[in-house]
């Protein structure tokens, strides 16, 4: 099954250059520029993945993740924050179950790193459905 990666930056180059990295990886990449869409799209579509930057309109990367952090099932969704942020912004951050962070700006440097960080992220998020699925068989097993 191709994992579904949700690209959320109102900035349309980091956005661009974010799914030019992840072309190759034979994942399905969606994009969005504000958190409402964003939260729209994880409403709608099976999402594996979520980048999020943190600075956007209508409704920003703080924004997205008080309202996503609400809904148990998006628990097991991994968010990777990109974003160019200060360090109190960090520590706000960390108060989310955010999976992991990429300092800005996105670049041909930290190429490597994003795509390693999304393949580990896709990673966990199929061991998570793996153990939810054993977990669904134990709990209804004849016994």
């Amino acid at each position: 099954m191709i994992s579904t990666i949700l690209v959320t930056d109102d900035n349309i180059l980091d956005n661009a250059i974010l799914r030019n990295y992840l072309y190759k990886e034979r994942v399905n990449i969606v994009s969005v520029l504000n958190g409402r869409e964003a939260l729209d799209m994880v409403e709608n579509r099976n999402v594996d993945v979520i980048i999020l930057d943190l600075v956007m309109p209508v409704l920003d990367g703080f924004g997205f993740l008080e309202e996503f952090c609400k809904t148990n099932s998006y628990k097991e969704i991994p968010v990777i924050i990109a974003s160019n942020i200060e360090m109190d912004e960090i520590e706000k951050v960390l108060n989310y179950d955010i999976y992991d962070f990429i300092p800005k700006p996105i670049n041909k440097l930290n190429k490597m790193v994003v795509v390693n960080k999304v393949r580990k992220a896709i990673q966990f998020r199929k061991m998570i459905s793996q153990l939810k699925l054993l977990e669904s068989k134990v709990t209804h097993s004849p016994g």
